[in-house]
């Protein structure tokens, strides 16, 4: 237990004195919410997979591998690097562009720039900061997990460990802090996958005993459709490609890089970076499953425990101590994030959508990003049905509310403010009924469908054919001047003067 919370210990050091560092680089609002828009690809494509790769990819993606099989790596984790190659290929470029010639700090700012609508500028900036919350709220469930095994205390004293540890360095810092902490993280979690790999395999006799043990039990286990239909695992890459792209943890570090260039090998070190920690995964799931049949496992009632289990009993306490720096890596680097991009939502965001402009913009930007995390605390300690509810707008609301507005609104000339303000509001609002009525077995939805991937198709449908039937001649002019500079000021709305925030 001492080496476990020493490595621990010093990870956490090491992650309080970037925070130092960022915060006396910090001098603006671009600093804060972009890190100065100075990053180089290396920076950009590490940070941009490990926000991505949170707590529930490390922990959940390992759970679902021991509980149905091989097809739950296929589905949620193998396949996840094409979104990166999308995200690259079909925003990169645009976005960077539009962050240069218009002052661009977040995907709200897009729709403010790309439609000029406050209404569309509200509307995605109360998405951002709901998904935001609900993103925090379930990181920092996972972190009190962690912090209780580690430090062996009860889950919500951990969690507010966990939370008072993630909101120092960030709330100091903001996303400069954040890129260079997921810098860290995003190598931590890379090493600490492949030596899980190679030790979870080396339990059960080397990756060809440990399937030869699982496929004399259960041969379906080995197979993509093996107890899930194909329909429902090609919804869940259909969720997992669309919705990686869409992730405002992804799509907002675009905004951060120094140069055009930097955009040419991010998408290939990404993807090879979240392929390796889906090596975590594959190895500690399949082991498990494996040690389950020989019968030195249990059989897991709550699967989420396989990851503990797993690392509590077979493994050294030194291998213990640097996994579980690596799951807490997992959960604060997209952590970290979503403080950030919720604070510039319910501070820059909302305020522009609602014709005001913020003075001592680093003041509020930092009470905000701490009013994230206490709304998330608060939430996941005292609130069990409102984490539910939370849960439910996640991956794939910001897909649902994010993809056809900013994706296809980037390419589409025709795409308009009103379709947007639909598309957001189903996104968010479809996901949390959907996830409800089901809940309460109001309706049944069939077994070949995802959940995620139906509703992020009808908001794309529902946002062509709003475009469609309503067109805008205004929407389409703004296309043009979306990639064309300003002269008027950059920063300034569709609607009148802005007038001053109060202090």
């Amino acid at each position: 237990m001492t080496t476990v919370l020493a490595i621990v210990i010093v990870y956490f050091i090491a992650m309080f004195a970037i925070g130092y560092w960022a915060n006396r680089r910090v001098k603006s609002s671009k600093d804060f919410l972009v890190a100065g828009q100075t990053l180089g690809f290396f920076v950009m494509a590490i940070a941009s997979f490990s926000s991505i790769q949170s707590g529930f990819g490390m922990i959940g993606h390992t759970s679902n591998t021991n509980a149905w099989g091989i097809q739950a790596i296929v589905a949620a984790a193998l396949l996840v690097p094409l979104a990166f190659a999308l995200a690259w290929f079909l925003l990169g470029a645009r976005l960077y562009k539009i962050a240069r010639v218009h002052d661009v700090h977040s995907i709200p700012d897009i729709i403010r720039i790309r439609y000029k609508s406050r209404g569309a500028h509200f509307a995605m900036s109360i998405a951002i900061f709901v998904g935001s919350v609900a993103y925090m709220t379930s990181q920092i469930t996972a972190m009190g997990v962690i912090m209780a095994l580690i430090f062996d205390i009860e889950i919500a004293t951990g969690a507010m460990i966990g939370a008072a540890v993630v909101a120092a360095y960030t709330i100091a810092g903001g996303m400069l802090a954040a890129i260079w902490t997921d810098l860290i993280q995003g190598l931590l979690m890379i090493g600490m996958s492949l030596i899980a790999f190679f030790v979870a395999t080396s339990t059960v006799g080397g990756w060809s005993s440990m399937l030869n043990t699982i496929a004399q039990s259960d041969p379906s286990f080995l197979q993509v459709d093996g107890t899930q239909s194909m329909g429902w695992i090609f919804g869940f890459v259909y969720l997992a490609i669309l919705g990686g792209a869409a992730q405002p943890q992804l799509a907002t570090k675009f905004l951060m890089l120094r140069n055009a260039s930097e955009l040419r090998w991010g998408a290939l070190v990404a993807a090879v970076g979240y392929s390796i920690t889906a090596l975590f995964a594959l190895g500690i799931g399949l082991a498990t499953r494996a040690l389950t049949i020989e019968g030195r496992a249990p059989g897991f009632d709550n699967y989420d425990n396989t990851t503990t289990w797993f690392l509590d009993n077979m493994t050294n306490t030194t291998f213990a101590g640097f996994a579980l720096a690596g799951l807490l890596a997992a959960i604060m680097s997209s952590a970290s994030s979503f403080i950030t991009i919720g604070a510039s939502a319910l501070t820059r965001d909302l305020m522009g959508s609602l014709g005001r402009v913020l003075r001592r913009e680093l003041l509020w930007y930092r009470l905000a990003s701490a009013f994230v995390v206490a709304c998330s605390l608060v939430f996941a300690l005292y609130l069990t049905q409102v984490v539910f509810l939370l849960g439910a707008i996640g991956w794939a609301a910001f897909a649902s509310a994010i993809f056809a507005p900013v994706v296809i609104g980037i390419f589409w000339k025709r795409a308009t403010g009103l379709a947007t303000i639909i598309a957001v509001a189903f996104g968010i609002l479809g996901n949390l009924a959907l996830t409800v009525l089901a809940r309460e077995e109001l309706i049944t939805v069939p077994e070949y469908m995802q959940d995620g991937a139906t509703i992020i198709s009808l908001s794309v449908v529902l946002f062509l054919v709003i475009s469609v039937v309503a067109p805008s001649k205004r929407d389409q002019e703004l296309f043009v001047l979306a990639y064309t500079p300003d002269p008027g000021g950059t920063a300034s709305t569709s609607e009148p003067a802005a007038s001053p925030a109060a202090h």
